[in-house]
């Protein structure tokens, strides 16, 4: 039976790595999302706004031999880290997971697994500290209002007594490539970078005092969603999936440093939201001068300055609760790809110099 793969959230982070991870490993792959994506490489492309139920019954009701489905569509509130709590973000993504996964599963028969996107969020990291090394089905912080339960609940309950199974995924800091998402630490990193850089100043660090972290390279995800899809092992499971180590950013500066060719300067706690947006105009000089494909500050960084600002607390005084999550339940099911954190620093700046997003090394 001929694979077809159904990605919806094509220009974030998750989506197009899954993307490119199936179209060019030639399975079937069709990709949804409000704006096309700059590439498909090879896959088809539905238009389409997942919160819009009747647009969703009219454009999936024909996509009859999809075998799986990787949810990594997000909505967020224009305050993104506010927004994590609120009633209208917990609705708005429970109904666009609602409005694919319906249609598909009345027209598709051979549907086989549907993946869900979570996150450290699911353990609580969002309001205060979370368990380190926190487990699949212990950890949960079940209590706090997070829009995770509104969708797993709907697809556990979705799922009963259908051929089909799920898989939840929850990364940890989701490192890749995108070209406006919400919460896109490369690009944000990079665009601070090419500004000091321009003006011949060192990088320096400009977070607070910074706490223990894990990684999960889209790559290595998009790997796992493969996996997921084919494996029994994976049926109705959820899955902390991660590089494999632990860092800190501090001690990763360096290495990001030496991927953006330049040298490590003193700290400067830095706001990422109170200072950059103001130099859209430094970063349209610097698009010019390198013949970049970027597009302005807003458009390519989006909602990723307050994302950056939530990783890095440059205002903190204390060492920001730490987001390591246990990976062996995955490792044991039969997934295990790792990654050195500093090794996938160094290819996602060189991927998006080489795209021409970055100025050169």
């Amino acid at each position: 039976m001929q694979r077809h793969v159904l990605v919806a959230g094509a220009t974030g982070l998750v989506g197009r790595a899954a993307m490119e991870h199936f179209a060019r490993a030639g399975v079937k792959t069709t990709a949804v999302s409000r704006r096309r994506p700059p590439d498909t490489y090879g896959a088809d492309f539905i238009a389409l706004d997942l919160a819009d139920t009747a647009a969703c019954a009219q454009a999936l009701s024909g996509l009859t031999d999809v075998t799986q489905v990787v949810f990594a569509a997000l909505h967020e509130e224009p305050d993104l880290v506010a927004g994590w709590l609120q009633e209208s973000h917990i609705k708005r993504n429970g109904l666009m997971l609602r409005n694919l996964v319906e249609p598909i599963d009345r027209a598709a028969p051979n549907l086989a697994n549907i993946v869900l996107l979570q996150g450290p969020k699911a353990y609580g990291v969002h309001v205060g500290r979370m368990r380190p090394g926190a487990r699949e089905d212990r950890d949960e912080a079940r209590d706090v209002p997070n829009f995770y339960w509104e969708q797993e609940d709907y697809l556990k309950a979705r799922q009963m007594g259908r051929p089909w199974g799920w898989t939840v995924i929850r990364p940890a800091l989701v490192v890749g490539m995108c070209v406006g998402g919400a919460m896109n630490l490369i690009a944000a990193i990079g665009v601070y970078a090419a500004l000091l850089k321009e003006k011949g100043l060192p990088l320096s660090y400009p977070g607070g005092f910074s706490g223990l972290l894990e990684a999960t390279d889209t790559d290595l995800m998009a790997d796992c969603f493969d996996w997921a899809g084919q494996s029994p092992a994976a049926r109705n499971q959820t899955f902390n999936v991660t590089n494999g180590e632990v860092f800190a950013l501090k001690d990763q500066w360096p290495a990001i440093a030496e991927a953006l060719g330049m040298q490590v300067g003193p700290d400067r706690p830095t706001s990422f939201v109170e200072e950059l947006p103001g130099m859209a105009a430094e970063w349209d000089a610097i698009r010019q001068k390198y013949g970049l494909k970027s597009p302005g500050l807003e458009a390519f960084i989006g909602q990723s300055f307050q994302f950056a600002d939530f990783v890095f607390a440059p205002r903190s005084a204390e060492v920001r609760p730490g987001s390591a999550m246990s990976s062996i339940k995955v490792r044991a099911a039969g997934f295990g790809e790792v990654l050195y954190s500093d090794e996938m620093f160094a290819k996602w700046f060189a991927r998006y110099q080489a795209d021409g997003l970055l100025p050169p090394r």
